[in-house]
């Protein structure tokens, strides 16, 4: 695969890939996540200490789950499972169990019938990875706007789910808003 020539995948990552038979296109998806992750913390990293390494291995592992379950609400809460299984520190563990849209609240994760815990993102490690996720569709980066236009699309489709878009949308601002201030703040002053 041409992307995996490209960078050095970690072994205890490749590991768990092929043992969990990760699918290539959630490999490359991983991929381009951490890329952009990676580019948003040598931002963010001007002004605050950000753990390089672990969004990039979280960033590469945040969509493990996808190897055991199809079920967008519950892919999240099985790749922790699986990363705590295998050892992976809690930092890793909770960037891949709080990644999902912008997170979710206990009351809103037991309101989608997930056990009732909190998912959303509260270290920077978390939010770059969350925030990365969101500007990747498939392994092409996509801009804030074209994320927004996606949420819409879901809302369109499952008009029940309207409350969790709003929610998400709400959350997604002020994640762009945390990091791209934390990057741009003579031009937010």
């Amino acid at each position: 695969m041409e992307t995996l020539n490209k960078i050095d995948i970690p072994a205890d990552v490749f590991k768990i890939w092929e043992k969990y038979s990760l699918k290539e296109n959630i490999r490359k998806h991983c991929i381009k996540v951490m890329e952009v992750a990676l580019k948003i913390a040598q931002h963010v990293k001007v002004n605050k200490e950000i753990d390089i390494e672990a969004i990039k291995i979280g960033a590469l592992l945040h969509d493990i789950g996808w190897a055991v379950t199809n079920n967008p609400f519950e892919h999240f809460i099985e790749g922790a499972k699986i990363l705590e299984k295998e050892g992976f520190s809690e930092k890793i563990v909770l960037i891949v169990e709080r990644h999902f849209g912008s997170g979710l609240s206990k009351e809103e994760a037991k309101k989608l019938g997930l056990p009732e815990k909190n998912y959303l993102p509260l270290s920077l490690e978390e939010k770059i990875v969350c925030y990365g996720d969101n500007l990747v569709e498939g392994n092409k980066e996509r801009s804030f706007e074209q994320y927004l236009n996606w949420l819409s699309k879901i809302e369109e489709k499952s008009p029940e789910l309207k409350w969790l878009v709003e929610k998400t949308v709400e959350r997604a601002k002020k994640l762009r808003d945390e990091l791209t201030y934390s990057t741009h703040r003579t031009h937010r002053s």
